[in-house]
């Protein structure tokens, strides 16, 4: 019997060939984006591929996106891969909506079954227009299972989209070195993120509350480097691989400052930390207290509140306290259980019976179709 087919789409600008070429260099991790490789023992993988693009292709590419809220040009010029498939991964919503008009445009051609994971969908929802809800409602029904980060989303969707199946999936992610109490010789708080729900307004009055502790700040965002940061606080770019190497190793505390939000961000910074044996002070916003759950002294601290998020910042660099870098493990939160978790997923469906309520628990997951535990 031949084995599935999955259609792997990620966004644009993840193109498998040029990834691994930036693994070989040590600037990412994973061989694969989100180390979706790991299901390669379960099923045969077909990955989108980037369309080489000029100005005007770009253009169009990119107006279309604007339009229709997702990258459907991306999407369709992956076609022939999604109809050779027999299930589809997305990373995200800007993908999975796009797959999903290519299933209602030509539904006898695109069978494939979508595992469609939704990351920012829920939390830009109150921002759309009636229209355009309307026609994600639509979409989204063409999907066999919704995937999401957070019990919020899960409510959110089944909420503002009912009459489908959504699950709360764990994150995984590939894990830290955990580093020896020595090797900090001085306070220094690490702050790691790009996404848009940071609070880095908080995080600088934080910085200038506490001027002997050193602030190390790794983002790309404009927004970082656009502020006053205090004498403390360094700013700068680091590759992934480096993150795991020794950026945590040299921290004290992992900041997690974060906005409203609701698909747990900052869930990849708070496994990694704690992999890593480090303790995390998080903002309590979006479910990231799931992801820090079974923590010993990672603190979660009211939104907004700038003498708490200092008070247990000194708190913890006063003591120096270390987490057990095993919890992660032993939650399921690394990236071979998330991918075990996708293969679960995707066998279920395919065989038409249930999912096994397993996938939605914080805890290591084995393949379906082997007994080994995932690594």
């Amino acid at each position: 019997m031949d084995r599935p087919r999955v259609a792997v789409i990620v966004r644009y600008g993840l193109n498998p060939n040029a990834w691994e070429e930036r693994h070989r260099r040590g600037e990412v991790a994973d061989r694969t984006p989100y180390g979706y490789h790991l299901a390669e023992s379960a099923f045969d993988l077909e990955w989108s591929t980037d369309r080489i693009e000029g100005a005007t292709a770009r253009w169009w590419r990119m107006t279309v996106k604007r339009v229709l809220g997702f990258d459907f040009i991306h999407v369709w010029r992956n076609r022939d891969a999604i109809a050779r498939a027999d299930a589809v991964w997305t990373h995200t919503e800007r993908e999975h909506l796009a797959v999903a008009l290519l299933k209602l445009l030509r539904p006898h051609r695109y069978r494939a079954a979508s595992i469609a994971q939704s990351v920012w969908l829920w939390d830009l929802w109150p921002e759309l227009s009636g229209i355009r809800t309307r026609f994600f409602r639509h979409l989204l029904r063409r999907h066999a299972v919704e995937i999401v980060l957070s019990r919020i989303n899960r409510d959110d969707a089944q909420h503002l989209a009912p009459g489908r199946t959504v699950l709360r999936v764990p994150f995984g992610t590939h894990f830290a070195d955990a580093g020896e109490p020595g090797e900090r010789a001085e306070p220094r708080v690490v702050v790691v993120g790009n996404d848009r729900h940071r609070d880095w307004d908080l995080m600088a009055g934080v910085a200038r509350a506490m001027p002997g502790v050193a602030v190390d700040v790794i983002s790309l965002s404009d927004e970082v480097r656009a502020l006053d940061w205090a004498p403390n606080v360094t700013v700068r770019s680091l590759r992934q691989a480096d993150l795991l190497r020794s950026l945590y190793r040299s921290a004290t505390v992992v900041a997690l400052p974060l906005h409203a939000n609701r698909h747990a961000s900052g869930c990849t910074v708070a496994i990694e930390a704690l992999s890593a044996g480090v303790p995390v002070v998080a903002t309590d916003a979006g479910g990231i207290d799931e992801y820090l759950d079974g923590s010993v002294h990672s603190t979660l601290v009211p939104r907004g509140d700038l003498d708490a998020f200092t008070a247990a910042i000194a708190v913890l660099t006063r003591e120096g306290a270390r987490e057990d870098a095993s919890v992660p493990r032993h939650r399921g939160l690394g990236e071979a259980d998330y991918i075990a978790r996708l293969v679960a997923i995707t066998h279920a469906v395919l065989a038409g019976r249930p999912v096994d309520p397993a996938v939605e628990e914080f805890q290591t997951m084995s393949s379906a179709d082997d007994p080994e535990p995932a690594r």
